[in-house]
């Protein structure tokens, strides 16, 4: 894949036809997350979601996903959701949208792809009135952490844990 600039990307809602290709990336993560954590991940001989998950992701009024082209082959993709803050007096009342996935497949990073696609969550949170756009990172994935941390964003929560003996 050549280093297209930026301009070159197209960011498009998801169709059932990207199954394949959204497959491959979610592999990619997987793999990367079962490097890093393999307590908590292990890498899997099946699709991450079947056509039919992926068909209610795609019908969701609270969730989208958006992929990016390259020449027409799809590089990357993000996975958005809305969250709003369970009704508790001790917590103040926000909707959020909570990116649940962001892959750029290896060999298209570094391009602003993963920023573009990070825009597009924030509008679509903003259009339904979120107020916060929030993500996990998983320990270990330094350039991920990295790369939020250009775009501002900055711890809120940790989660710590170790081996009980």
């Amino acid at each position: 894949m050549s280093s297209a600039p930026i301009e070159s990307v197209r960011v498009r809602p998801a169709v059932e036809a990207d199954y394949d290709a959204l497959c491959a990336l979610w592999r990619e993560m997987d793999e990367l997350h079962a490097r890093l954590l393999p307590s908590y991940f292990r890498r899997s001989r099946h699709a991450a979601k079947t056509p039919a998950e992926l068909a209610k992701l795609l019908r969701s009024a609270s969730e989208a996903i958006r992929v990016a082209e390259v020449d027409g082959s799809v590089v990357a993709f993000l996975h958005v959701q809305l969250y709003d803050t369970p009704p508790a007096e001790t917590l103040t009342p926000r909707r959020r949208a909570h990116v649940e996935t962001l892959v750029v497949a290896a060999e298209a990073r570094l391009r602003g792809i993963g920023r573009r696609l990070m825009e597009e969550a924030e509008a679509w949170g903003r259009d339904r009135g979120a107020v916060e756009l929030v993500l996990t990172v998983w320990a270990g994935n330094d350039d991920a952490e990295e790369f939020y941390r250009r775009l501002g964003f900055t711890a809120v929560n940790r989660v710590l844990g170790r081996e009980i003996t």
